[in-house]
């Protein structure tokens, strides 16, 4: 279904870019569906880009209000920006509640005090306050407000800390309880060398096992999500293998598309059977 307003394809774009396996999982979902997971996805992306993107935290701070501005203003009716005419043009979405929308900005807020975590705990729960409003409006999107949010977040979590790991130095990803394990400073996370590896294994570790614990107490978390969960766990395992999990990490090409149209179209039927088997006269 094409985008309601044509200035917002050139932001769809640079989500899909980002996200390449939503092109396979759009196949299958609804017209309707498609259209919000494309806007909400480009909204997401947009506010990643400005929160984790943005080195100087004011120059993020003052993008980040004028996005809460701009929610106000699309909730009362009156949006601007392309993304939110694309997203508030949808009955579903004007029918959410104000407070989800700037739960959703003070969660981008929160990422920017600029402390590193001690633990990867630590860093699961400062970036919590950003994607459980994420996976919370995800959620009353596809009108399954009683999906468990939690679970669902960290997914959305899960996907960030892979990413993270995957940048020039590593940067902030790396907690400080792996870096004093393995007796390495940060700096030194931006050359090769074998301890660099073990220490990258040891955090790729913990990503998978947050992964499949996620999953597990997600299943009626959102197909784009799950699948993105997939390829996620499929990524880490194979980096964890890798010589130099950081050089495979950066030169990865992305999932290959029959990848994840097979994993699209598998997520897609296990929701279904399990969607029937929710409805009246079948059993739990």
């Amino acid at each position: 279904m094409p985008p309601a307003d044509a200035a917002f394809a050139t932001f769809e774009r640079k989500w899909l870019e980002a996200n390449p396996e939503q092109g396979t999982v759009a196949v299958f979902l609804a017209p309707d569906e498609r259209r919000r997971a494309s806007a909400f996805g480009s909204l997401v992306h947009e506010l990643e880009q400005t929160t984790f993107g943005v080195r100087e935290p004011q120059v993020a701070a003052v993008k980040l209000n004028w996005w809460r501005q701009e929610l106000d203003s699309a909730a009362a009716g009156v949006a601007r920006h392309p993304i939110a005419r694309e997203l508030f043009d949808d009955e579903r979405v004007r029918s959410i509640d104000e407070t989800y929308w700037s739960n959703l900005i003070n969660g981008t807020l929160a990422q920017l005090d600029g402390e590193v975590a001690s633990t990867l705990d630590d860093s699961i729960s400062t970036l919590a306050a950003f994607y459980r409003p994420v996976a919370s409006l995800e959620a009353a999107l596809a009108a399954e407000e009683s999906a468990p949010s939690d679970a669902s977040a960290r997914l959305w979590i899960s996907a960030h800390l892979l990413l993270s790991a995957a940048q020039p130095g590593h940067d902030r990803a790396i907690p400080l309880d792996l870096l004093a394990r393995h007796g390495l400073s940060r700096p030194a996370l931006a050359e090769p060398s074998p301890a660099r590896s073990a220490l990258l294994r040891d955090y790729l570790g913990l990503v998978e096992d947050e992964i499949d614990s996620a999953l597990a107490q997600a299943p009626r978390a959102s197909l784009g999500r799950r699948v993105r969960a997939r390829l996620d766990r499929e990524l880490a395992a194979k980096a964890r293998a890798a010589a130099d999990p950081s050089a495979l990490l950066a030169r990865h090409p992305g999932p290959r598309r029959w990848r994840s149209l097979w994993l699209s179209w598998r997520e897609a039927r296990r929701m279904a059977v399990g969607e029937a088997a929710r409805l009246p006269g079948r059993s739990e």
